[in-house]
């Protein structure tokens, strides 16, 4: 599948390239993600759209066994050179979430904790996205959705957050789940559970 414009392959493929990536998680972030999720040696996390790869080694640095996947052979390439040191602990491989030959390569239910970090609104189906995940996960896993929500957002960037129906979409069917917010107005964090 080749997607255009903002969430096209080719725009990621270059921002990535040029060494853009998005906010970093900062301590208060990765705090209140302990707190959430209590990650620990030995657990194994799957973080998807790593980007940069910023997210995937803070998981590492909390004692995860990460894999980080992105769609963009840029990002993937960046994750690598700038985490080696962190191998084996944290793993990268290119690899289109949305595309459900590739995504089929993931081990089903093997991943103790999913992470989407400021993502999730530029995958288009989001239900689907939101099935994979049950399939990945272990019994008593976490799916840990960052994202901005469109109403804290300015209408020129509402095309970077969940909108209502989005939020109802992915958190439909779990059987827990809690939100926080990183600051107020700021990006919010589902915590799902199944």
């Amino acid at each position: 599948m080749t997607r255009t414009g903002p969430t096209g392959r080719r725009h990621w493929e270059e921002h990535f390239a040029a060494g853009h990536g998005f906010r970093s998680a900062d301590e208060h972030e990765l705090r209140l993600l302990a707190d959430a999720v209590r990650p620990g040696p030995g657990t194994r996390a799957l973080d998807v759209g790593c980007g940069l790869g910023g997210y995937a080694a803070a998981l590492a640095g909390l004692g995860c066994h990460t894999l980080a996947v992105d769609w963009a052979d840029a990002a993937v390439a960046a994750t690598r050179d700038r985490y080696t040191g962190l191998a084996p602990r944290l793993r990268v491989r290119r690899l289109d979430i949305t595309d459900a030959a590739e995504a089929a390569t993931l081990p089903a239910r093997s991943f103790d904790l999913v992470t989407m970090r400021l993502v999730l609104a530029f995958l288009p189906d989001k239900a689907a996205v939101a099935e994979l995940v049950r399939t990945l996960l272990a019994p008593g896993g976490v799916w840990l959705v960052t994202t901005p929500l469109t109403g804290r957002l300015p209408a020129e960037r509402r095309s970077i957050g969940l909108t209502p129906d989005d939020v109802a979409t992915v958190t439909d069917r779990w059987s827990r789940g809690h939100f926080y917010d990183l600051e107020p107005g700021g990006p919010r964090c589902f915590v799902l559970r199944d």
